[in-house]
């Protein structure tokens, strides 16, 4: 633990002195670190890791002996109406009595005990697997967070340039209606047209807001000043370029995966937990009592001082059929752990499969989508040009102008899901670690 600690505290470092100097909470890696200290849902898997981690411990008490120490003071009132006795006339006497016990209890052979100290080792370990796997939840969460940050502020700068623009050619089309040019169709496509970007600029407004708050729901603070994605960050197939590797390092080296081998290992040692109840049990006692009591109206006082060992074995016969019936209760849940165990690695095959064709595909996707965007706008200028001249309508040009748009938000939001879909893909196989963190943050600027 000490290890990954300063192996940590070193990658900070590190990612601190190659970074330029921002306000906190602008850049990937200080959004991470605010995350990472402030996510509620990775706090809380901690927390639970390491109530899990005192297992071992809780465990280890049932080998040890038990102490106990009881005292007791009693007040005794007698009171003798009668008495054949001579000796004893009627009267009222109280007195006290102490009595002070020490026991030792030394388990020598308990079954259930030595089945939870191994069920224990598991626990610990699904705990750890938990931990880990949500460190590698949490850094995708914040990059998908921020991410979709910068897609919500392109998507926004889009729907206000396109906004603009259709605003442009809105005041084309009154001008030349008013000149007698310009029909009052043209002009009603470029009123309806307008308002249509007005609506996709809102919608983008309030879907950046969104993003914003969902980027405060990991960190905890609203963060405003966000990088943007270069244009030229490389764009890289994954490699090894075959499903089959990747398949077999998720089947091996997913993190859930293995907090749910685990959880199947925990809830097979729960079952013979459950059958020890059927064996007997061997403990040693050893207890002390000192008894001191005052005198009475029928004789003295005394201190007496008694010891006692003993070996006493318990040999379980009938209990009403609840071992039987706890055992059984066991073997079910440990059904449904395996059951649970391989949803879980089809869960993760398919996401494998999803993450490595869409960072396979991802590449050649965005290549094909900006040479769109490109066409796009060549096919643009080739229609206003056409306007202009009066060789077509204002609606044309409207209709390119819109597929321009569409084509450039197709080409950024590519961009973003084929970042995601490579991270995705490392967690799918278990290798995703800080250091892709600082890949995707040397991608933006």
């Amino acid at each position: 633990m000490r290890v990954t600690r300063t192996v940590k505290a070193s990658f900070w470092v590190v990612a601190a002195l190659l970074l330029p100097t921002h306000a906190f909470g602008e850049t990937l890696l200080e959004v991470y670190q605010l995350a990472s200290q402030n996510d509620p849902k990775f706090r809380s898997i901690k927390a639970e890791a390491r109530a899990s981690g005192m297992a071992v411990e809780v465990a280890r008490a049932g080998f040890l002996p038990t102490i106990r120490y009881d005292h007791e003071e009693n007040r005794t009132r007698q009171q003798i109406l009668s008495s054949k006795n001579p000796i004893f006339g009627a009267g009222v006497m109280t007195f006290p009595t102490f009595s002070g016990t020490l026991s030792v209890t030394q388990p020598i052979f308990r079954m259930d005990v030595i089945e939870r100290f191994a069920q224990a080792k598991s626990v610990v370990k699904q705990a750890e697997y938990t931990v880990l796997a949500a460190e590698q939840d949490l850094q995708l969460r914040t990059i998908a967070a921020y991410l979709i940050v910068l897609a919500a502020t392109d998507s926004l700068a889009l729907a206000t340039a396109e906004r603009e623009a259709v605003g442009k050619l809105l005041d084309v089309a009154r001008e030349k209606r008013k000149a007698g040019l310009g029909t009052v169709t043209q002009l009603y496509d470029a009123t309806a047209r307008f308002a249509v970007t007005q609506a996709r600029e809102i919608e983008a407004q309030n879907k950046l807001r969104d993003a914003h708050q969902g980027l405060r729901e990991i960190t905890g603070r609203m963060i405003q000043n966000v990088q943007s994605l270069r244009d030229d960050f490389p764009l890289e197939t994954p490699s090894p370029t075959a499903i089959e590797p990747w398949l077999e390092s998720a089947m091996d080296r997913n993190l859930i995966l293995r907090a749910r081998t685990e959880a199947v290992e925990v809830a097979r040692l729960e079952v013979e937990r459950q059958r020890a109840g059927h064996y007997p049990s061997l403990n040693l006692l050893v207890s002390r009592n000192q008894k001191d009591a005052g005198s009475t109206l029928f004789g003295g006082g005394s201190n007496v001082v008694t010891t006692d060992t003993i070996l006493r074995l318990t040999v379980p016969i009938y209990e009403g059929g609840m071992t039987s019936a706890v055992t059984e209760e066991a073997a079910h849940r440990y059904q449904k752990a395996q059951e649970d165990a391989e949803l879980e690695r089809r869960v993760v095959e398919r996401a494998a499969r999803a993450a490595f064709d869409g960072a396979l595909n991802g590449v050649n996707l965005v290549q094909a989508l900006k040479q769109s965007v490109v066409a796009q706008a060549s096919a643009l200028e080739a229609k206003t040009e056409g306007y202009k001249a009066g060789l077509n309508t204002l609606l044309p040009v409207l209709d390119a102008q819109r597929d321009l748009y569409l084509a450039r938000r197709d080409y950024a939001q590519s961009r973003y899901e084929y970042l995601i879909n490579r991270l995705k893909l490392k967690q799918a196989a278990g290798t995703l670690s800080e250091t892709d963190l600082v890949g995707i943050s040397s991608a933006l600027r």
